[in-house]
């Protein structure tokens, strides 16, 4: 009796959902599709969406201009005036997505991102392996069980490998941006076991971001061991805590709350991207994630240095990027 009331109640509730719908035509509400995806995965995953602009649910309602396409938002709001009052995710070049402000014009170079604050932001570097891009400087390509990725170069233990991103002169004081990775093996998160890391050290498997000579640090994505060993993030109550010139700018996350096998791909649980940690961590309390924000010290013009590092040889332990963009202002 009690499982045909709870049949019941929820053929009622899915009813009264779509009359609701139903009843807003002018939200041009889409499926829902996984919570937390984004306009470009939907875009991917699901091809009877790709000529169905509107708005679709995914951690927030957010307008997904699927069927439109230019060079720039500029272009897009030249070539198409049905989309100037729907700000929100839109192809630029075929590949790339980007954060459109289609109430007003704005430079091809220049793009409003929600998530970073106010303002237009400019881009120096969007990188989507999963769309077909390239790895940009020293990183090196690689594809494991269909997924395709962007990983340190050597396989040697200890090694880190570069890529420059040019900021063309541009004075700035805020970066923004964000990254998409996965764990490999047994990462150890911040080394932090002889207290004598440095910014040009390894000092974490992961990505770090920094400028100028000598570096300074911006942001740091790392890998941590699992969720539950003295070796995971130290959100995750591990035992190593990030150094002093890192302090709070990071972002760790482990890709399993098991004790990670040594030659494994963990896939099934991207990092950085605020989903995913377990009830012991406090990895994804961050409401930004997976963007972070960054405010310099003073005014700068640097080109900003993006390096994947790891401790042990690649097949032990090492993080794989398919996912960056980054923004300054």
């Amino acid at each position: 009796m009690l499982a045909v009331v709870f049949s019941i109640t929820v053929m009622i509730l899915t009813k009264q959902l779509v009359m609701a719908v139903d009843q807003c035509p002018d939200l041009q509400f889409k499926s829902p599709f996984q919570p937390g995806e984004s306009c470009e995965g939907i875009y991917s995953k699901n091809l009877e969406t790709r000529d169905q602009p509107g708005y679709y649910w995914i951690l927030s309602r957010e307008y997904c201009g699927m069927s439109y396409t230019g060079s720039s938002c500029e272009d897009i709001y030249t070539k198409y005036p049905e989309t100037h009052d729907k700000s929100g995710y839109y192809r630029i070049s075929n590949n790339d997505w980007a954060y459109c402000n289609m109430t007003t014009k704005t430079d091809p170079d220049e793009y409003y991102i929600p998530q970073c604050g106010s303002g237009q932001w400019r881009r120096i570097a969007y990188i989507n392996i999963s769309a077909g891009n390239e790895c940009p400087g020293g990183w090196r390509a690689a594809t494991q069980s269909g997924v395709s990725f962007c990983r340190v170069a050597s396989d040697n233990s200890y090694s880190c490998s570069s890529a420059h991103f040019s900021t063309n002169g541009t004075s700035y004081q805020k970066v923004c941006g964000r990254a998409r990775g996965y764990q490999k093996g047994a990462p150890w998160g911040f080394y932090g076991r002889s207290g004598v890391e440095t910014i040009d050290g390894v000092y974490a498997t992961g990505l770090s971001l920094t400028h100028g000579s000598p570096r300074q640090h911006i942001w740091t994505f790392v890998a941590g061991y699992s969720e539950v060993d003295n070796d995971a993030c130290p959100c995750a109550g591990g035992k190593w805590p990030s150094p002093s010139f890192v302090g709070n700018n990071y972002y760790c996350e482990s890709g399993t709350v098991n004790t990670p096998i040594v030659s494994t791909y963990y896939f099934s649980d991207s990092l950085w991207d605020g989903t995913g940690c377990s009830k012991q961590s406090n990895c994804c309390d961050n409401p930004n994630q997976p963007w972070f924000h960054r405010q310099l010290y003073q005014p700068t013009q640097d080109d900003i240095e993006a390096r994947i590092c790891t401790y042990g040889a690649f097949n032990k332990r090492s993080t794989l990027i398919d996912h960056f963009e980054l923004y300054i202002q």
